[in-house]
């Protein structure tokens, strides 16, 4: 994890080089303060290896699957130096576990939609999810507190953000609204109490998407994706509707059993070739050994794989 940290953190500031240069600003140096977070660090990976984001040399980046005229966004903003805005990264973090995680095509998560900041929507285009992505911990909480007091006569005339927000839930009658912060997220089941104000009560988790794991994770198609082996073992894929390209790692399957609800772990280090042995001899032979272990939850089958070396 220190080294995705690391990288990030140094990706981050060559972009916030590029923009500064770019913008005539007298200091490029991009200080992170608070230190990034793993969920910051992990969102933007995620997003830029599975292709749903297009980070620029000057961080600006457009979505994938985004509607026309919607973005791009830049994820600085100026200063003496350049300023990170960091619910952006906890927006691409939350954007991104939408369409990889919970089965939402890219092209039905909207991101700034209204007066939220992403909202997933079903085939007639009604907003049944949507979220709320807050740099950290203590903002979450004032958000939801905030929410928590709206009146409907502020419902009807809002003054500020929270309660803009809590109007825009109101027109949008979504089922589920999600909070999202840094190494957090909360679930609610949206109801109206008499007043015509939405109020949150907590859930134990998202709507699933329509999407499956096989189908396009941009446009949700399942019948025209054609898929081709690559070396590595995992598999190469292409929508041929939408030209989006992604690969993935097949699911493994239990030898014995042939259920695919299978635990995967590692084991890094040295082992002896005959164990036995090597209790009463203390010149066994021994091996460095990096592989994969597997444990099928189903019939408890274990099995390793991975290389051996001397």
């Amino acid at each position: 994890m220190d080294d995705l940290l690391a990288l990030s953190g140094g990706q981050l500031s060559t972009w916030a080089l590029a923009f500064a240069r770019e913008r005539g600003l007298p200091d490029g140096a991009l200080r992170l303060t608070p230190p990034l977070h793993e969920d910051e660090a992990n969102g933007l990976a995620l997003a830029r290896g599975a292709g749903l984001v297009e980070v620029q040399p000057d961080g600006v980046f457009r979505l994938a699957g985004a509607a026309q005229g919607k973005g791009p966004y830049n994820l600085f903003s100026r200063g003496p130096a350049p300023s990170l805005n960091r619910e952006y990264l906890v927006q691409i973090a939350a954007f991104s576990e939408l369409v990889l995680q919970h089965g939402w095509p890219a092209r039905r998560v909207a991101f700034e939609y209204d007066a939220l900041d992403l909202a997933a929507l079903d085939d007639s285009g009604r907003a049944v999810v949507v979220a709320e992505a807050k740099r950290d911990a203590a903002s979450l909480d004032r958000m939801l507190a905030e929410m928590g007091a709206v009146t409907s006569d502020q419902i009807a005339a809002p003054t500020n953000t929270t309660q803009r927000k809590v109007a825009a839930m109101a027109r949008l009658a979504p089922v589920v609204f999600w909070a999202v912060a840094p190494g957090i997220r909360r679930v609610f089941d949206v109801e109206v109490d008499h007043d015509g104000v939405p109020r949150l009560r907590h859930r134990d988790g998202l709507l699933k998407g329509p999407r499956t794991e096989l189908d396009c994770p941009i446009c949700g198609s399942e019948e025209d994706v054609l898929g081709s082996p690559l070396p590595d073992g995992r598999i190469s894929l292409v929508c041929t509707p939408c030209d989006h390209r992604w690969s993935r790692t097949p699911r493994t399957v239990c030898r014995r059993c042939g259920s695919a609800d299978v635990e995967a772990g590692a084991y890094r280090g040295w082992a002896y070739d005959d164990v036995d042995a090597a209790a009463d001899d203390t010149m066994a032979p021994w091996h460095y050994v990096d592989w994969d272990v597997y444990r099928c939850q189903g019939c408890r089958h274990v099995w390793q794989v991975g290389r051996r070396a001397g």
